[in-house]
């Protein structure tokens, strides 16, 4: 069985440690898109900016769309990000803000309207997304769930102290790993999630 818990995963041998990294933390080719979609967080902002930033600026993507709500600190997530993405040099006519969702398919679900009225949904051929590292596998599976249509890459933010192989060596990321690897299983039972495949090119 898939399920366990932060204390279970603490004792478990370091291979175990390896196959739920090797499901959870998905990586997939960057290369240049039409769209960069930004899951809206609270937490590891300025790495989030720099990582928007850096690529916007490297001719990654041309427009930004950033989805999240006002979740508790008094602005929406997505106009937090965007006001320090504006004073990186990041272009304010190409950012979109989405401000009423609240959850990851929210985010996608939300935000699909508004890039089809500013850009045109059909036009959107690639995507990159950018989101925390430790949801990494939850935010690919929710663009599938809600839009197939378009090429979906992912830059995985980590403002972990651990790199990406040693996930399970700093507390808050495993606790954070380990939640969505206990949450994944009832998302897709639910319906809120689109299993990934080979279909969906990540790197192994």
């Amino acid at each position: 069985a898939r399920s366990t818990s932060c204390r279970h995963i603490e004792m478990e041998p370091p291979d175990d440690h390896v196959r739920i990294g090797r499901y959870m933390l998905v990586r997939t080719v960057i290369e240049p898109a039409d769209l960069c979609f930004v899951f809206g967080s609270r937490d590891g902002v300025d790495a989030y900016v720099d990582t928007v930033a850096t690529h916007f600026q490297g001719g990654y993507f041309p427009r930004i769309v950033i989805a999240g709500g006002d979740t508790g600190g008094g602005i929406a997530e997505s106009d937090d990000i965007r006001k320090r993405l504006v004073a990186r040099g990041v272009d304010a006519a190409a950012i979109i803000c989405e401000r009423a969702s609240t959850n990851t398919g929210e985010n996608v679900a939300m935000a699909m309207p508004l890039i089809d009225r500013e850009i045109g949904l059909d036009n959107i051929r690639s995507l990159i997304a950018v989101g925390k590292i430790s949801s990494s596998r939850r935010f690919l599976m929710t663009l599938k769930r809600h839009w197939r249509e378009p090429k979906r890459m992912l830059l995985p933010v980590n403002f972990f102290n651990a790199d990406a192989e040693r996930w399970w060596e700093d507390e808050a990321f495993r606790t954070r790993v380990i939640r969505e690897w206990n949450k994944i299983p009832d998302y897709i039972e639910r319906g809120f999630l689109a299993e990934l495949d080979e279909s969906d090119d990540l790197i192994s």
